[in-house]
């Protein structure tokens, strides 16, 4: 059987995307699949490892080709794919160049909050994937349009039961602990529990959020620092505190899923992607209040039987909902289907625009209205309520404006951002 050759588009093969596609195109390599992935990263890697690892196991990887180069791969790709996610290097990509391909995107972000995805940009390629089903609930359309999650499978964590636990229990959080992403509120949730013993470990780059420094925080938790063995942490926890800004872009949340896979036991906030991915009192706890966490931390606590059930239910539905196999198979369903269709061409500037602050209002969404008057106060003010604006990197105007600093609204933007965060001091 004749190869399907899968060009991948992507800015980088970092962080937790990088990690799943890689474990893709390994497990296909290995299984001597007839889907050939290639990859075109649009920057330089941060980090070596994981592109360093694809090409050990004979995948090929491009990093930074020229533009004649990238045409060519197109032009002899039966699909490509876009690894999307508003990364300011793919929304200039999309802009300026015009892409005749089967062509699948595959969406990394969520869309219920920054960055937004335009409807006009789903209905636009052959198929758009989203990476939970959240993402799609409220669109009316269906046809070429599906769920594909994002999960590398979890071979590398130990399936070992879990025994019945004596003693204090060990907390911890695993992820990036900045303002957008943690729950504005982390502290009300952690002091609010009066349970002994109660702390909790934060492994994360603790300098992206002061307020986890706090006095009233310092008997609640322990900053750990970012840890280079996740797997070793998740083996010594009992519960995972995984409580997220009702505004955060994650989707699939893998520092979760492989939490759970390893069967440690999750408390999340109500949000829709924690909530369809955490079934409540069955494999983990679903809280919407600060009370609500310290009855669950209550819960868990005194029935040791009912957090025992719970861990070897996590690690069950998990393994078998979010396997690797299962991300191989559905995308490589849609790969053949697609097979059957003519190649177009595709011009997204309609989509984004055509200069670098188009780019980044295309995706703004409901935050829109925050970018009009610089010196408004009540803006300013309504602003600070929402830490993504603020972030460095994640689709942000100051990220976009780090690449394109030649940009004058950017700058103008970045500048305005930049006074809000002197005037919350």
């Amino acid at each position: 059987m004749n190869k399907i050759k899968i060009l991948h588009i992507t800015a980088h093969l970092g962080g937790g995307v990088g990690t799943v596609l890689s474990k893709v195109s390994l497990g296909r390599k290995k299984n001597q699949s007839t889907i050939e992935d290639i990859f075109i990263c649009l920057e330089a890697p941060e980090k070596q490892e994981t592109v360093s690892a694809m090409c050990a196991g004979g995948i090929e990887v491009h990093v930074c080709p020229n533009e004649s180069d990238i045409k060519h791969f197109i032009q002899n790709a039966d699909i490509v794919q876009l690894e999307w996610w508003q990364h300011p290097l793919l929304a200039q990509f999309m802009s300026e160049n015009k892409i005749k391909a089967r062509l699948i995107v595959w969406s990394h972000t969520s869309g219920l909050s920054y960055p937004d995805i335009p409807l006009k940009f789903v209905y636009t390629p052959h198929t758009f994937l989203f990476t939970s089903p959240v993402s799609h609930q409220h669109i009316t359309r269906t046809e070429k349009i599906d769920t594909v999650h994002s999960s590398g499978g979890f071979a590398n964590i130990p399936l070992t039961p879990r025994p019945l636990k004596d003693g204090i229990l060990n907390y911890s959080y695993l992820g990036a602990p900045n303002f957008s992403k943690l729950h504005p509120r982390i502290a009300d949730f952690l002091t609010t529990v009066r349970t002994p013993g109660f702390k909790v470990d934060f492994f994360g780059d603790a300098e992206a959020n002061p307020k986890l420094r706090t006095a009233d925080m310092a008997d609640k938790i322990i900053l750990r620092g970012f840890t280079t063995d996740p797997v070793s942490v998740l083996m010594k926890s009992d519960i995972l505190v995984y409580l997220l800004n009702p505004d955060h872009y994650g989707t699939t949340e893998n520092a979760l899923l492989e939490a759970m896979a390893a069967g440690v036991v999750p408390v999340v906030f109500n949000n829709p992607v924690e909530a369809s991915i955490v079934k409540h009192r069955l494999t983990g706890m679903i809280v919407d209040s600060p009370h609500a966490f310290a009855e669950a931390i209550v819960f868990l606590n005194n029935d040791r039987s009912a957090l025992q059930n719970m861990a070897q239910a996590a690690s069950k539905d998990i393994r078998e909902r979010f396997s690797l196999e299962k991300t191989i198979q559905g995308l490589d369903t849609h790969y053949r289907r697609l097979m059957r269709e003519e190649k177009k061409s595709f011009d997204f500037s309609s989509v984004f625009g055509n200069t670098p602050h188009e780019w980044f209002l295309s995706c703004i969404g409901k935050y829109l209205k925050y970018f009009t008057v610089d010196s408004d106060k009540d803006l300013r003010v309504a602003r600070l309520l929402h830490p993504v604006l603020y972030e460095q990197s994640k689709s942000s105007a100051f990220q976009f404006f780090k690449y394109f600093p030649y940009d004058k609204t950017l700058e103008r933007w970045a500048n305005m951002l930049t006074n809000d965060l002197r005037h919350d001091m």
